[in-house]
């Protein structure tokens, strides 16, 4: 098979026999979809939140006019990393005469500090929809800014659940028993935590793929890795089940595998000679 990086043929490492898979040690199955669903909760909160203000300062940055009778009770902008949270209560009298006060919310991307100059707008035939000029003046801004990130965040969910149906469909299809092919797979990311090692690892197949999965090892259990100095990158074994999407990736004694004592023994032999130098 075609890899992106010349490493060892792993053919006659398993048993020419179809194989069981006692542990696939995929994780985060169900903690995905949590994540997912906080994240579709706070993409929808924000257009629900944010977009129906848009949507009025819209209307008045088609007409704007300045609303001289008007005042500032209050106002503050706070700028945290790169963004501005601006804040302000516009004290105005109502039609009854009365004073009234409406509160004002927005929030903008910008990179720096500084002062900020701004007055009371409001659109034009409506008096009672005004906020302040900063707001329009930072429309396109607020938009664009809110609209990244109810897509970054759907999109991330929805990234999130289908991971989540990848891993459903790789528990139910290693069920069977079956050929299983041996493949390489490059490590990307590794932690421990808890006495638990939690390692991403993406196949190396020759074809232009984003897949990436991440492995739980328990604290009972060695992940085989082979770190090779040539690619500077890490090297572990995986297994792909034909009725699985997602690759399996091996332990040190291959107890992930329904093996014989003799096939592990052998495939542990086949395996390490292929880095005589380890």
């Amino acid at each position: 098979m075609k890899t992106d990086f010349d490493l060892p043929s792993l053919a006659g490492v398993l048993p020419d026999r179809p194989i069981g898979v006692r542990n696939p040690g995929l994780a985060d199955r169900y903690r995905m979809v949590f994540i997912a669903i906080i994240m579709g909760i706070v993409a929808i909160g924000t257009a629900i939140v944010v977009w129906p203000g848009l949507y009025r300062d819209f209307q008045i940055k088609l007409d704007p006019v300045e609303v001289t009778d008007a005042s500032l009770a209050s106002s503050e902008c706070r700028s945290k990393r790169m963004t501005v949270n601006c804040k302000a209560g516009i004290a105005y009298t109502a039609p009854d005469g009365t004073t009234a006060i409406k509160d004002v919310d927005f929030s903008f991307i910008y990179i720096g500090g500084g002062d900020y100059e701004t007055t009371v707008v409001a659109q034009r035939g409506h008096p009672e929809n005004m906020t302040l000029s900063l707001a329009i003046d930072e429309f396109w801004n607020r938009a664009l800014g809110s609209l990244a990130i109810v897509v970054l965040l759907g999109v991330v969910s929805v990234l999130l659940i289908r991971r989540h149906f990848h891993m459903a469909a790789t528990y139910k299809g290693i069920k069977g028993a079956a050929k299983l092919e041996p493949v390489w797979a490059r490590v990307t990311h590794r932690m421990k935590k808890r006495g638990k090692d939690r390692i991403t690892y993406a196949p190396v197949t020759g074809r232009k793929t984003r897949l990436s999965v991440v492995s739980l090892f328990r604290k009972t259990e060695t992940p085989w890795m082979h770190f090779v100095p040539m690619y500077n990158e890490t090297f572990v074994l995986a297994v792909r089940h034909p009725d699985a999407p997602l690759p399996i990736m091996l332990d040190e004694a291959f107890d992930r595998l329904d093996l014989t004592a003799e096939e592990v023994q052998a495939a542990r032999a086949a395996r390490d000679a292929m880095f005589p130098e380890s």
